[in-house]
């Protein structure tokens, strides 16, 4: 009875509370004597923690609630010999299978009878696709960096312009959790925290087959549970380097430190298990890949007499000058600086019931390069971003088959990006000797001095140097570059913060049913504030702002001007003005908050819309079937208005429609495994995913009204989108070959509606006047094929073995604008990758165990091998498609074209040397491009060539005769952009003490 009003209460709780995803495993059995008869009410514990349950009177138990981990069970009753297994593993939002055999106690039988958990590999429970991996696992991957490229070693995912894409799906339909709350952007999409490897203690990644918790995402969910501190103080201090060996490198020096363990140890008796902590940093800081382009070398130029003469002297733009150098390490910011922290803490009130508290977060400053602006970087662009996130858990363990936990969470992104040096409030400046104060019938430029007026500043701009070049026919201004002393006039000022609050209850109803149940609410605050060419100065808002003035009227007397002002008439000149017919006097300070309001153009708004969402899930267990079914259920309410930020920096406020204000989704979820044997399993998965499209289209600047006043190239938000469809079917087969070899084969079929993109506009009863909407209208699909294939270690080696065939289609890419006559037909999208093939090897010697020579009796001496590793990844996969052109510039058939395959080969070796079975020294060198193969990223599209145009350069002055060949020659330098292709060799030495 007890029971039964409980898990009534708790229901009726978490509809006012919130959930999002699990981060925790279950554990279930029986227990049976050695006549295959049930143990009543036997004791069933984990080891070293407070979690346990006592068998029903058939001898079954249930445990829920388990961090994912390794642990040693044990199982007791009076009468029984205790039995011990050890290596039990749990995994995240999976039931483990644990039968237990005790024998009767006699005189001959005393102790405890250990055994080793049996070798399973394969998830007999588990209906979705995709592979943990724990913080082990991913040190055996070389030169692997970051979580995108683990994640890209899984079947099923591909890296494409440095997006992540899922089984066909676009890169914003991926959706990371840490700690089982989103860190992913919903304004612009993507990741939005960044957090080194060495805070993760689990990582599981989800391609297919999501239980109805799992929201908001179409492709995959990728979770993260991050390291907990353990009663034993341990942590590590790591710094490597890019730049000590091949001159090939990005100048690039990491530094880590992590720290773990008890927080009241030495002053409070009985709490080092109950009060621990974790918390690791990471600094990075390089040149980027494009470190020796970002110094331009002019002289060379000038020397061939590829440029003006008048260049000569002109000091061009060094980013490394002034830098200090210690031992061969620069100090100071690079062109790429990132900084992550994170710190968790966990409190256990008492058995039943703990909590945590984490902190996190990352900064960034960089100055990325463009081969455009090569010679103009000074003022190129310069960004910072930063993002924090604080999460407090409470969780309440209420016996072993009934758990709530409630957690808050605030998170918080900013963007600041505008050109490096120039500061946004020194664009302009009231000019000093100012003193003419007439406008007639436009603006007065002689008011306010502009920190540039041909796009230039500095030396450049002063000796009035043409950014020319010397050929046969004389000057030109034509080279593909921008000028020196150019300023990139972008400024970006966003913000955006989530409060989050939920709850999630899991009750195991009887050992058939495990019900589970949750209610999400997620408040945004938006800010964006974007300013772009604020040199070019709009004539109609100039004027538009003067009317709100009042004309200055201090030199007339009636209509006749008293006082002498330079270049106007004055009193006793037979010419005079009429102040209301001719020309307006305005203060100097009036034409400069005149100018300030015709600056450039304005992208901006700020608004506050609310996400929640409630599911219900039941996972039934039978001996041969395990069946997840639930239904989630998301809602979104955008609010009744927001502020739009208009040009000359005023707000404005736009009203949304009652019946647009307010969106429900509804998405039923259905996954079947049915376990064939011990060793293997099938599984079906049907899911009807939502995915809310993504803020930027519904939120936006423009309004048609916009359109009218002359700007037809306007893109205005929709409120009433809707959300993006994902419809997956999905069957696999997971099979354990042998003690160490697992097969999972999958393939799946996905539809893909309401995809995001544009249409034109026009306005009725004026078809001269037109904008562009956002429409739910684009649609795709995938198929394909992924093959996985894992060793566990054994003798010394691991490794994994991965192919994905697959086809992505669809009618569009991206959000781009779409008329009446455009072909709607499905084609190969830009990610599309036929081909991808993934194989990784490790050897590794662990500590205290020798290695022979194969196939001699010869054995390594110990000090060599003992805890060392080598490591090996390649990868190689098809070509992206790309839309080829005719000898006329004509686009053929879109991405009808491939471009060339891709390969990587990285090679990893690591030696720790033990001063402990705790305390080593880690020395290791990781190689990027082992073979130095330069993938070609991008090609043009009229030869399908990295570097022929396949354009022919006639002479401007005589259309019959070619260029002059220095004018070609730097036509060519233009185009010689880097990133077409990939890095080449890249070499990695580090360090690491652990204690």
């Amino acid at each position: 009875m007890y029971k039964k009003v409980l898990v009534v209460s708790l229901i009726l709780l978490t509809i006012s509370g919130a959930l999002f995803a699990g981060t925790t495993g279950k554990l279930a059995g029986v227990v049976k004597d050695s006549n295959d008869e049930p143990v009543p009410f036997a004791n069933v514990v984990l080891a070293g923690t407070q979690i346990g349950d006592q068998a029903d009177d058939n001898g079954k138990y249930f445990i829920i609630n388990i961090p994912p981990g390794k642990y040693t069970v044990t199982c007791s009753q009076m009468g029984y010999q205790s039995q011990e297994v050890t290596g039990v593993k749990i995994s995240l939002d999976l039931t483990e299978i644990l039968n237990f055999q005790l024998d009767r106690k006699s005189a001959k039988i005393e102790g405890v009878k250990t055994t080793a958990a049996a070798v399973k590999h394969v998830k007999l429970t588990s209906a979705t696709s995709g592979n943990e991996m724990t913080s082990a696992n991913m040190e055996d991957f070389a030169a692997v960096e970051d979580i995108q490229d683990i994640l890209a070693i899984q079947a099923g995912a591909t890296v494409t312009n440095g997006e992540l894409h899922v089984r066909g799906g676009r890169a914003n339909e991926v959706v990371y959790t840490v700690d089982g709350l989103s860190v992913s952007d919903p304004v612009d999409g993507g990741a939005a925290l960044s957090l080194d490897t060495d805070a993760i203690d689990l990582l599981v990644p989800m391609f297919g087959g999501f239980p109805a918790e799992y929201g908001n995402a179409q492709s995959g969910m990728v979770s993260i549970v991050t390291k907990n501190g353990t009663s034993q103080y341990s942590g590590k201090y790591e710094m490597k380097s890019d730049h000590l060996v091949l001159e090939n490198n990005s100048n690039s020096d990491e530094v880590k430190f992590a720290i773990g363990g008890p927080v009241l140890t030495p002053f409070v008796s009985g709490m080092k298990d109950r009060f621990t902590f974790y918390f690791n940093s990471a600094g990075n800081w390089h040149d980027s890949r494009y470190k020796d382009y970002y110094e331009a070398d002019l002289d060379n130029l000038i020397a061939t007499e590829h440029l003006d003469g008048s260049w000569n002297g002109y000091e061009i733009y060094n980013p490394y000058a002034g830098r200090d150098n210690v031992w061969g390490f620069d100090v100071g910011d690079r062109n790429y600086n990132l900084i992550n922290m994170n710190l968790k803490t966990k409190f256990d009130i008492n058995e039943l019931q703990k909590v945590t508290f984490a902190a996190r977060g990352d900064r960034s400053i960089y100055e990325p390069y463009s081969h455009g602006w090569k010679y103009a970087l000074e003022h190129y662009t310069h960004i910072e971003t930063s993002s924090q996130q604080y999460i407090t858990t409470y969780n309440h363990l209420f016996s072993s088959v009934m758990n709530l936990n409630v957690k808050a969470s605030y998170y918080h992104k900013s963007r600041l990006q505008g050109p490096k040096g120039v500061d946004k409030d020194s664009y302009f400046t009231m000019n000093d000797h100012f003193d003419y104060y007439a406008l007639e019938n436009g603006l007065n430029d002689t008011a306010v001095d502009p920190l540039t007026v041909d796009g230039t500043i500095g030396e450049a701009a002063e000796n009035n140097l043409g950014w020319t070049y010397i050929s046969a026919t004389g000057e030109s201004t034509t080279l593909p570059f921008v000028y020196p002393g150019s300023i990139e006039g972008t400024n970006i000022d966003d913000e955006n913060s989530i409060l989050t609050l939920r709850t999630d209850f899991d009750y195991q109803i009887n050992d058939i049913h495990g019900f589970k149940t949750g209610f999400e609410l997620i408040k945004h605050d938006i800010r964006k504030d974007r300013l772009s060419n604020p040199w070019v100065i709009d004539l109609f808002r100039y004027n538009e702002y003067l009317q709100t003035c009042t004309p200055d009227t201090s030199y007339f007397v009636g209509d006749n001007i008293i006082d002498e002002i330079e270049g106007s008439p004055t009193e006793g000149d037979t010419l005079y003005f009429d102040i209301q017919e001719d020309i307006d006097f305005y203060t100097q300070e009036d034409l400069y908050a005149a100018t300030l309001a015709a600056s450039g153009t304005t992208d901006g708004y700020e608004a506050s819309p609310y996400q929640a969402a409630f599911y219900l899930q039941d996972k039934m267990e039978w001996e041969g079937m395990i069946v997840s079914a639930g239904l989630r259920v998301d809602f979104w309410y955008l609010g009744g208005k927001y502020r739009i930020l208009r040009d000359g920096g005023t707000y404005t406020w736009e009203n949304f429609d009652k019946a647009d204000r307010f969106q429900m989704m509804l998405s039923p979820r259905l996954g079947i495994s049915h376990p064939i044997s011990e060793t293997s399993v099938l599984h079906f998965a049907y899911n009807y995913q939502n995915q809310l499209p993504q803020m930027q289209y519904i939120f936006t600047t423009a309004s048609p009204e916009d359109a009218i006043t002359g700007n037809s190239n306007i893109t205005v938000g929709e409120p009433n989108l809707e959300p993006q469809i994902t419809v997956t079917y999905e069957v696999g087969l997971q099979k354990q070959l042998s003690e160490n070899y697992v097969i999972d084969v999958t393939t799946y079929f996905k539809n893909i509606y309401n995809y995001v993109s544009t249409q034109k506009v026009y306005m009725e009863g004026d078809e001269t006047i037109s904008w562009y909407e956002y429409i739910s209208q684009d649609y795709g699909s995938a198929r394909g094929l992924d093959i996985n294939i894992q060793r566990m270690f054994s003798s010394f080696i691991s490794g994994s073995t991965s192919y994905s065939l697959s086809w992505a289609e669809g009618n569009n890419s991206a959000t781009v604008v779409q008329d009446e006559n455009q072909n709607l037909r499905e084609f190969p999208l830009d990610w599309d990758m036929r081909h991808n093939f993934n194989f990784s090897l490790t050897f590794r010697v662990p500590y205290t165990e020798e290695f022979s020579i194969p196939f001699t009796d010869i054995i390594v001496p110990t000090v060599i091998t003992n805890d060392l590793s080598v490591s090996f990844l390649y990868t190689i996969a098809s070509g992206t498609p790309y839309t080829p052109q005719n000898e006329d510039g004509r686009a053929l058939d879109t991405n009808s074209a491939l471009q060339p395959y891709t390969e990587n080969a990285n090679l990893g070796v690591t030696k720790k040397i033990r001063f402990s079975k705790k305390t080593y020294l880690k020395v290791y060198m990781d190689i990027n491009n082992l073979f130095d193969k330069k993938n070609i990223n991008s090609v043009f599209p009229m030869t399908g060539s990295p570097t022929d145009t396949g354009e022919e350069l006639w002479d401007d002055n005589d259309p019959l005769q070619f260029v002059d060949p220095k004018e070609e020659y730097l036509y060519n330098l233009s185009v010689a952009d880097p990133g077409i292709f990939s890095n080449g060799r890249k070499l990695t030495v580090g360090m690491s003490f652990h204690f």
